[in-house]
C-alpha cells in the first residue's frame, strides 16, 4: 500500500521546542514568522520547525527545503523518516535548524516534502534593522 499524503495541520518556527517526557507534549517557545537582522548576508544560528500532521499513514521520507523567491535552495534538512499506522494518529515532527544563510532581506519559504512529493510551502519574511546614528 502507497502512503497517503498527509495534510499539514499545524505548522511554527519557533525559537525553541521541548517535548514534556511521558505526556508528549511538545512547548513552542518564541513563535515568529519574520527575523530583522542589522547586515546581510546574515546567517542565522538556529531555529525549529513544528509540524503536525493528519490524513498520514505509511512511511514517510519527510524533507525540509529552506529556498528564497527566486526558489534557490539555500539549506536542506532529510533524512528524517517518519511511519504513521493509523490515519486517526496525528503525529509530529520537530526539526532543529543550525547556521541557516541568509543573503538578503526579502521572503524566503520552508518547503515541505514527502516520499519527495512536495506538500506545502510557509513563509518567512525577513527584515534588514536600520540603526539610527548616535544622537539622531
Amino acid at each position: 500500500m502507497s502512503p497517503v499524503k498527509p495534510e499539514i495541520v499545524s505548522f511554527l518556527i519557533a525559537d525553541m521546542l521541548i517535548q514534556e517526557k511521558g505526556t508528549n507534549k511538545w512547548s513552542a517557545i518564541g513563535i515568529f514568522d519574520r527575523i530583522r537582522a542589522a547586515g546581510f548576508p546574515y546567517v542565522h544560528p538556529g531555529l525549529s520547525l513544528y509540524i503536525r500532521l493528519a490524513d498520514a499513514e505509511g512511511n514517510y521520507d519527510v524533507r525540509v527545503e529552506f529556498c528564497d523567491n527566486n526558489d534557490h535552495i539555500l539549506a536542506m534538512f532529510d533524512g528524517i523518516t517518519l511511519s504513521v499506522h493509523s490515519r486517526l494518529h496525528q503525529p509530529d515532527i520537530a526539526i532543529k535548524t543550525a547556521n541557516l544563510p541568509i543573503p538578503k532581506p526579502g521572503k524566503y519559504y520552508f518547503k515541505l516534502y514527502f516520499n519527495k512529493a512536495f506538500v506545502k510551502g510557509f513563509q518567512l519574511h525577513v527584515e534588514e534593522v536600520l540603526h539610527k546614528p548616535c544622537g539622531a
